[in-house]
């Protein structure tokens, strides 16, 4: 079951290590789904794009980095004019911007389960992972 991610909860929820996000941009009506997936033992997490619809087949498309910042590079998948690219772009430096949604597909943001509990979905994380993220 999706939910919708607080403006407040958004960073946190997308650098949790292992996070299936939708960004929604209430302008154009488009969306694109992210998993973003933090690397072992380093702070940098990968972002890549689904696509081919319901078999949730993903595309590399760059990185955040320690710094925050969000960087195409040699390995992605996807050209940095693609709307996939864009989107995240755009998003992830205006996260609290009321021009997007952003929605957890139903997963922990942290370890990848289905979450299946009321609270846990409203929270985006089940009940270990929250009291690790806290």
């Amino acid at each position: 079951m999706k939910a919708q991610i607080t403006p407040k909860q958004s960073q946190q929820f997308i650098l949790a290590g292992n996070a299936l996000v939708t960004f929604k941009s209430l302008r154009t009506n488009k969306h694109f789904t992210y998993r973003i997936k933090k690397k072992k033992n380093a702070s940098i997490w990968f972002v890549s794009v689904a696509y081919n619809g319901g078999d949730r087949q993903f595309n590399y498309i760059g990185c955040i980095l320690a710094d925050n910042t969000f960087k195409h590079t040699k390995a992605s998948q996807v050209k940095q004019s693609t709307d996939s690219f864009i989107a995240f772009n755009w998003a992830w430096n205006n996260l609290s911007s009321e021009q997007i949604e952003l929605w957890h597909e139903g997963h922990c943001g942290r370890c990848g389960r289905t979450l299946t509990e009321p609270e846990s979905i409203k929270l985006g994380y089940g009940p270990v992972c929250k009291s690790l993220i806290n």
